[in-house]
């Protein structure tokens, strides 16, 4: 059988036959072997097997990173089934709903979930699972175009879309390809959460070509404790998220001088951190990597071979995928040019699951290839005389914010379900705190005489509930009506730029009664753009998400001249409050030295779960 048309389990299985006690995880300072894991996951095949479970069925998994979740993955694919990843922090309406639209007939978890699910057999995966039970191995039932994964992303409709990926798409991104190197002599790391799809690489590339897959301990997660994880598990191929390879650069840069391959993306990535790491480290083979989810992860590459200078470009095609320049006629723009990107071959998504209008839409028929599809990818781009793409934006109001692609219609969509809110629109900036790119929404009230400072409370309540916490905005404006067009369209650029918010918060307004509390109350209405901060509001609650939480650290740090344990400290105590008795309790007990390893914080990639 041609590699192409192989699976993802036939692969693996390929490998744990050719090394059953090569490591092929490490997790917490243990290891699991190719013959260990290939016997526990053909042990939950079973276990799923007997449940029903086959061909073209989905399986919710809800597990954190462990040993779990890796069998579990290989199990749902040795019954011949899907996996749909989910995420345990997700709200209960959306994983309620992700599972009722996906049609799933059991979902994996570490800890019941949801509640009674009486439609639904919920499997607790057990830790001490039966590392040596000879399970007898199923017959291979699937092939290459069979269903591999279901992953939701942001839909403008209100809804998540479902994208639904065969197994010859993850083959053609980590198989037989040359866009990065594979072999049994990588260590991947597994940083990125299940629910973003650079997961498929990091796991699959990984296992599918007998390498080690080092698996990230869940939770906070420490910038310095990541550089010296790197260090100690000698990790030699990393993804990043283009929010935290930046970061890593500033502040951990050595680090990354232990890679052979560092892959970042999910977002623009800056030339100056681009350049300083090929200045640092250049053995270290530093590539873009960009692509649609629909386009299994990756659809075009660039490795870094010289000072970049201008944008870092998206590169060439991986094999196996095939791109397209063309303008609004679907014809082939001339170099140099910009136009709209299309993209086919083997990475394609079958299309979106249970919307076939929206699947007509955006999965086209391929021109230039009889019987081919193409998709639709809305980025704008152009290719130069060498044949390197050049990414300038979106075609359309779709933006990515720390590595998640995001449909804006989905929280306009869910922020007019609400009570005393006319029209609303939710747009992406950078100038409300310094540095980053966040979500603004902006909302015309019903009513003239309404409370705006009470609606946009209530409207960030809601949202919490509605959405990922990643979609929620970090500010909510609200505006008497919106600027428009010569055309009658809003002007999003005319939309005001928020300065200095008005508090949002769930607690009554405390003021701060300390020093220490004065400071951090001021450190946090600077980092959020926001009038002033109550000592019981919650950080991430009123606008604040990891990466602006590892600044903020970075500052509290230098300012009240203590080491401010991040990952266990702040996340544990996200209140003015809270952080204020814990900064104490620290100068109060001089027996205790934080190090450095636990003063700077990112939780899992944000994304905000981009690797949670």
């Amino acid at each position: 059988m041609p590699m192409k048309d192989a699976t993802i389990t036939e692969l693996f299985a390929d490998r744990a036959r050719r090394a059953p006690a090569a490591t092929a995880l490490r997790f917490r300072g243990e290891e699991m072997s190719y013959r260990q894991l290939d016997l526990r996951a053909e042990h939950l095949a079973h276990r799923l097997r007997d449940l029903g479970v086959g061909p073209e069925d989905v399986v919710g998994v809800c597990v954190e990173r462990s040993f779990e979740m890796i069998v579990a993955l290989l199990g749902v694919l040795k019954a011949g089934a899907a996996y749909l990843p989910l995420h345990p922090d997700e709200p209960a309406l959306r994983l309620r709903f992700m599972l009722d639209h996906a049609g799933a007939r059991v979902l994996l978890t570490h800890r019941p979930v949801l509640g009674q699910l009486p439609d639904l057999d919920v499997t607790v995966l057990d830790a001490d699972g039966p590392e040596a039970l000879d399970a007898v191995p199923l017959p291979p039932n699937g092939s290459a175009d069979g269903l591999a994964y279901v992953r939701y992303t942001s839909g403008s409709t209100g809804h998540p879309k479902a994208v639904a990926v065969p197994h010859r798409g993850v083959v053609r991104l980590v198989h037989d390809t040359e866009w990065i190197e594979f072999g049994a002599d990588q260590t991947f790391l597994h940083l990125c959460a299940l629910t973003f799809d650079p997961s498929e690489f990091e796991i699959w590339g990984a296992l599918l070509n007998g390498g080690c897959l080092v698996i990230h301990p869940p939770g906070p997660l420490s910038l310095p404790e990541l550089a010296e994880g790197l260090r100690r598990e000698g990790i030699t191929t990393l993804w990043l998220t283009a929010g935290l390879f930046h970061r890593m650069v500033d502040r951990h840069a050595d680090s990354l001088g232990g890679l052979r391959q560092l892959v970042a993306g999910g977002d623009v990535l800056s030339p100056a951190h681009v350049n300083r790491v090929r200045r640092a480290h250049p053995k270290v083979r530093m590539v873009n990597g960009y692509g649609p989810t629909e386009n299994t992860c990756f659809t075009t590459s660039h490795t870094v071979t010289r000072q970049v200078r201008g944008t870092v470009p998206i590169g060439t095609p991986i094999t196996g995928t095939r791109v397209y320049i063309l303008d609004e006629g679907l014809r082939p723009v001339p170099e140099g040019e910009w136009g709209e990107l299309y993209t086919g071959g083997a990475g394609l998504a079958r299309g979106y699951l249970h919307r076939p209008e929206l699947t007509e839409q955006r999965f086209l028929p391929d021109p230039f290839v009889p019987g081919e599809r193409m998709y639709r990818v809305g980025d704008v781009v152009r290719r130069d005389w060498s044949g390197v793409m050049e990414f300038r934006g979106r075609l359309d109001d779709q933006v990515k914010i720390a590595g998640h692609r995001i449909e804006p219609g989905e929280i306009v969509a869910a922020l007019t379900e609400q009570p005393g809110v006319s029209e609303a629109v939710v747009i992406a900036r950078e100038d409300v705190t310094p540095g980053e790119k966040v979500l603004v929404a902006y909302v015309v009230a019903e009513l003239p005489d309404q409370n705006l400072a009470d609606l946009a409370t209530e409207l960030r309540r809601a949202l919490r509930h509605r959405v990922p916490r990643h979609m929620v905005p970090a500010a909510i404006t609200v505006i008497p009506e919106f600027p428009l067009t010569r055309a009658g369209k809003i002007d999003r650029t005319a939309l005001p730029a928020p300065k200095l918010l008005p508090r949002a918060a769930d607690t009554a307004y405390e003021s701060p009664r300390t020093p220490v509390e004065t400071k951090l109350a001021d450190v946090f209405a600077d980092a959020l753009a926001v009038e002033h901060v109550g000592i019981h509001d919650d950080f991430f609650a009123i606008g604040g998400n990891s990466l602006i939480a590892a600044d903020v650290l970075a500052r509290l740090r230098g300012e009240l001249a203590v080491d401010v344990p991040a990952a266990r400290l702040f996340f544990e105590n996200p209140t003015v409050a809270g952080l204020a008795e814990a900064v104490g309790a620290l100068t109060e007990s001089p027996t205790e030295s934080p190090t450095e390893s636990a003063t700077e914080s990112f939780d899992d990639h944000e994304g905000d779960r981009a690797c949670d």
